[in-house]
C-alpha cells in the first residue's frame, strides 16, 4: 500500500503534543503545502507530569488513536520527536524532564520502521519550510538569495538558535546553543545591569537578559537601580502574577519602570539577532520565532524601534545588515511542523520536492558588492565552516568576559 501512517511529536519539559498523519508514497513532498497534503489523523496534547517516562506518552498516544479512530497502528513507517535537550546519537536526557529514551527503543517497543530524535530548535528551523507569507510580518525587506544560510532565533522560556543551509534546494537545520554566549553590553545602563546578574549568576549569558525569565532579571535590576520610580500598586501586581514576565509587558504602557525593561530586554534582542546576521550572513533571511515577539510588536516593528536600531547598531559592518530579511513568526506550532516534516523526509522511496524558502515579488535591488559578498563568503558555506565561525565568535565572547572581568574589579 502506497498509503502510510507517520508521527510527528513536539515534546517539552511540561508537555507533549503528538500527531499522526497518512502519507501517500507515491506522490513527492512539497514541505511548503505538507500540512495541508497529508491527512492529520489524530492529534493530542499531553501534561508530562502524568507520566514516569516518555515510552508511557507514546503509548497512550497510541490507544488514544486506536480507541477514537479505530486506526490499526500495528506498522508505522517513521515518527520524527523535537526534544527540550541535546541529542547525541539519536538518544537524549531532557533537560527539564530527566526522561532519558532513544530513538533504537523506541522504533522497537512501537514497531516504527524508522525514529529520528531532534533538538527542539531545530526542528523549529525544519518548520519554516512549512510557512506561507500569512504566517510571518516583515521586519526588513531585504534581498533573499536563497542559496545562502537562514538563520532563526525566538526568545520565550529561553533563548533558542539554530541555522539552516541547502543544498540542491533541500535545507537542513542544525541546532546550537548561541543563546548561552555572554552578554554584551553597549551602554553604560547595560554595563551596570551586567554587574548586577553577574553578582547574581556569576557568568551571565544573553538568555538570562532576552527570555521571559530575562524580562523579569531587566525589570529586577531596573527596581535597585532606580527605586524611586518604582510604583507599588503595579509592582506588587508584577511579583504576585503567576507570569512575572508577562505582566511587566502588559504593564508598559502604564508602568514607566516595565517599559524601560521591556526595551532594555528588545534591545538586548535587537543586538543579537544582529549578532547572527555577522556570524552566518544569512541572506537567506534571518527568522525570529518565539513567544515573546508577536505580543511585543511594537517594540519590533519599525526602522526607529530599539530592536531594529540594535540590530544595525554594528559599526563598521553594518552595511551589511542592511538587505538582510527579517521576519517575525506569528505560528506558534512550528516545532511540530518540523518534526512532521523530518518524520516524513525518513519515509523509503518518497520524493522531496526542492524546499522554497524565497518570497514571491522579492526585491533584486541590491548591489553588486553584496550579490559578491555572499556569493563569496556565504552562498559556498557549509554546515562545517559555519560550525568554525560559530567557534570563533564563541572566542570572541570569551575575550569580552575577559575584559568584563577587569571591569567588575
Amino acid at each position: 500500500m502506497p498509503v502510510v501512517l507517520i508521527i510527528a511529536g513536539d515534546i517539552g519539559g511540561t508537555n507533549s503534543r503528538l500527531a499522526m498523519y497518512k502519507l501517500d508514497k507515491s506522490k513527492p513532498i512539497a514541505e511548503k503545502t505538507i500540512c495541508d497534503d497529508h491527512e492529520d489523523v489524530f492529534t493530542r496534547y499531553y501534561k508530562n507530569e502524568g507520566f514516569q517516562q516518555f515510552q508511557d506518552v507514546v503509548a497512550q498516544f497510541l490507544l488514544d488513536v486506536v480507541k477514537e479512530t479505530s486506526t490499526n497502528v500495528d506498522s508505522i513507517a517513521s515518527a520524527c520527536f523535537a526534544v527540550a535537550g541535546p541529542v547525541i546519537q539519536n538518544s537524549v536526557v531532557m533537560t527539564n524532564r530527566g526522561w532519558a529514551f532513544n530513538g533504537h527503543e523506541l522504533s522497537q517497543r512501537f514497531n516504527i520502521a524508522k525514529v529520528r530524535l531532534i533538538n527542539d530548535f531545530a526542528a523549529n528551523g525544519y518548520g519554516l519550510l512549512t510557512l506561507d507569507e500569512s504566517e510571518y510580518q516583515v521586519l526588513q525587506e531585504g534581498d533573499e538569495d536563497s542559496n545562502c544560510p537562514v538563520g532563526l532565533i525566538g526568545a520565550g522560556t529561553g533563548l533558542g538558535e539554530c541555522f539552516l543551509t541547502s543544498k540542491d534546494g533541500v535545507y537542513d537545520a542544525f541546532p546550537c546553543e548561541g543563546g548561552h554566549v555572554e552578554f554584551a553590553p553597549r551602554s553604560e545602563l547595560e554595563v551596570e545591569m551586567l554587574q548586577f546578574l553577574y553578582k547574581k549568576y556569576g557568568r551571565v549569558s544573553v538568555e538570562r537578559i532576552v527570555s521571559g525569565k530575562g524580562i523579569v532579571n531587566v525589570y529586577e535590576f531596573l527596581t535597585n537601580r532606580f527605586p524611586d520610580e518604582v510604583v507599588k500598586v503595579h509592582h506588587n501586581k508584577i511579583m504576585a502574577a503567576p507570569e512575572p514576565a508577562k505582566a511587566i509587558s502588559s504593564s508598559a504602557h502604564d508602568y514607566k519602570l516595565a517599559f524601560k525593561a521591556m526595551e532594555m530586554m528588545m534591545t538586548a534582542y535587537g543586538a543579537e539577532t544582529g549578532n547572527i546576521g555577522l556570524k552566518l550572513l544569512p541572506q537567506g533571511s534571518i527568522y525570529i520565532c518565539g513567544g515573546i515577539a508577536p505580543h511585543n510588536i511594537e517594540f519590533m516593528s519599525g526602522d526607529d524601534t530599539v530592536f531594529m536600531k540594535a540590530f544595525r547598531d554594528k559599526g563598521r559592518v553594518a552595511n551589511v545588515l542592511h538587505n538582510v530579511p527579517i521576519r517575525l513568526v506569528r505560528s506558534e506550532d512550528l516545532g511540530l511542523r518540523g518534526a512532521h516534516v523530518v518524520s516524513a523526509r525518513l519515509v523509503e522511496g518518497v520524493k522531496l520536492v526542492a524546499s522554497d524558502l524565497k518570497r514571491t515579488g522579492s526585491s533584486s535591488s541590491s548591489t553588486a558588492s553584496l550579490q559578491q559578498l555572499c556569493a563569496s563568503q556565504c552562498c559556498g558555506m557549509n554546515s562545517s565552516l559555519l560550525l568554525t565561525v560559530a567557534i570563533t565568535s564563541l572566542t570572541a565572547a570569551f575575550a569580552g568576559a575577559a575584559f568584563f572581568k577587569l571591569l567588575s574589579k
